[in-house]
């Protein structure tokens, strides 16, 4: 997790602070909240999250598989995987 603009504020300490917390996160300016010192969730500027939700949206179209076509995928064995590297090496 990219900790570099966010910061970590137990759940404690940021339930008295909470309408300052959400004023100060701006951009992509985040705040983890933890409990018992592990990241449980986070506040983040609503525009933001806007933006990561449309870059996921995006993300998905582009991987996504019609369930149609599921009954026709496998998946590979680590041999077949392997023939495939050597036949790409030639």
């Amino acid at each position: 997790m990219n900790t570099l603009l966010g910061r970590i504020i137990p759940v404690s300490k940021a339930r008295n602070n909470l309408a300052d917390l959400t004023d100060s996160v701006q951009k992509n300016d985040y705040v983890v909240l933890t409990r018992g010192g592990i990241p449980k969730a986070a506040l983040v500027d609503i525009g933001y999250l806007t933006k990561l939700q449309s870059a996921v949206r995006k993300m998905y179209q582009k991987t996504f598989m019609d369930p149609k076509l599921m009954p026709f995928t496998r998946e590979f064995s680590q041999s077949e995987i392997d023939a495939w590297e050597e036949e790409d090496k030639l």
